[in-house]
């Protein structure tokens, strides 16, 4: 939905100042903390934190239902929160809401664009209820994506529908962009240019994204930072190359029947899957000392594997950490 009401009102008497606040004042974005959010006995977002630092490219994950959309949606100011606060671009939400929302871009999974309007027409609302506009940049997207002013709407696809709303969100230049499943619709040549031109180009530009896809690959391409959730609860947060550094997969065969349990004491090892005839470990620390103790015993093949997003998501969903020993956080000091 890319709801342009929620960007109306008088105009703030920021307009004409920038918004961004440097690292030596404030270094977030969005600042979350222990945010709460229920539907009546239903708890969506459970004293959520998080820390987005200006600039960066920041990719928010979990599974379905894990709390992304409520957590945006408040953010947003279209759900009331029930407990904690929240901060964007420097502005309290339960505050300054409209500020904050005038430098910010929105565009989630289903639109919720005017179908009786013409392309031209639908770009010209946007125009009067932005706080700030610039024709040239939305002109250029309007190109790339092939869309004309005199096309109707309701005549578009769901995929021309979506690259409209993306043009219209970042022809407001916003400070902001936040993206809920922003390639969703996409075909897979546009969905290359989003990941390729427009993001890198409005990150070039100091400003910051934060969006949630179910697509692990495009995150992994473009994305700095990422943090999962599940069950409205922060699993792990962290910048994705030092994931991939501390987070390693061995895989291992043996030509003698071997216990799980066995390969699961072994120091470092946090999970262990079957496939087959031979066992991934998923290890946070040193695998070469892994690797050591499997060859103990009688290992006869074992090879480490670098972890994609893929296989770090699904880690951290499993639970392969053990809920007793240390949290990622203590781990990373």
């Amino acid at each position: 939905m890319l709801d342009f009401k929620m960007f109306s009102g008088k105009k703030s008497a920021h307009e004409s100042q920038p918004v961004y606040t440097y690292a030596g004042e404030n270094p977030f974005a969005i600042e979350v903390d222990r945010l709460f959010c229920a539907y009546g006995p239903k708890i969506a977002v459970d004293h959520l934190t998080l820390r987005v630092p200006f600039g960066s490219v920041y990719g928010f994950l979990g599974p379905n239902g894990a709390g992304k959309t409520t957590t945006i949606k408040t953010l947003l100011g279209l759900r009331n929160m029930q407990g904690g606060s929240a901060r964007l671009l420097n502005y309290d939400i339960a505050t300054h809401g409209l500020e904050a929302r005038q430098r910010t871009g929105y565009l989630a999974e289903t639109n919720n664009l005017y179908g009786y309007m013409k392309v031209g027409e639908m770009v010209e609302t946007a125009r009067r209820l932005s706080a700030r506009w610039n024709p040239q940049t939305i002109n250029r997207y309007l190109d790339l994506f092939n869309l004309s002013p005199n096309q109707k709407i309701n005549k578009l696809s769901k995929g021309m529908k979506g690259q409209l709303a993306l043009a219209l969100a970042l022809g407001s230049e916003p400070d902001l962009l936040i993206l809920d499943e922003p390639t969703s619709g996409l075909d897979p040549l546009k969905r290359y240019e989003f990941l390729n031109q427009i993001v890198r180009e409005v990150s070039q530009a100091g400003r910051t994204i934060f969006f949630s896809s179910h697509n692990l690959n495009e995150v992994e391409q473009i994305a700095d930072r990422i943090a999962i959730i599940n069950e409205g609860r922060l699993v792990v947060e962290d910048e994705l190359d030092n994931l991939k550094l501390h987070e390693k997969a061995v895989k291992v065969a043996f030509d003698r029947p071997v216990w799980v349990h066995d390969l699961e004491n072994i120091p470092g090892v946090r999970h262990v899957m079957q496939e087959g005839r031979r066992f991934r470990l998923l290890v946070r620390g040193d695998a070469d000392m892994v690797a050591n103790e499997l060859e103990k015993l009688g290992a006869r093949a074992v090879e480490q594997v670098e972890m994609n997003l893929e296989m770090l998501f699904i880690a951290y969903l499993q639970g392969y950490r053990e809920s007793s020993g240390p949290t990622w956080q203590d781990e990373k000091r």
